[in-house]
């Protein structure tokens, strides 16, 4: 079975990997976002994308936290 420490680090890669990837992708984006209409799809596309992370987040450090 995996160790507590072995699953954080893994998501603290996973993590990072997402992280450098949106750094590298932030000009095409900020170049890309004017050219399109925001329509209700991407909004609540957006809205459920940041609460899978939200709660996924809470859900990891509650797991690490227990003893």
């Amino acid at each position: 079975m995996a160790t507590r420490t072995t699953i954080l680090a893994i998501f603290g890669t996973v993590g990072f990997a997402i992280g450098f990837l949106a750094f590298l992708a932030s000009p095409l984006i900020a170049a890309w976002l004017p050219t399109i209409v925001l329509d209700q799809a991407i909004v609540f596309a957006t809205i459920s994308g940041a609460a899978g992370a939200g709660i996924s987040t809470t859900v990891v450090s509650m797991w690490a936290r227990r003893a």
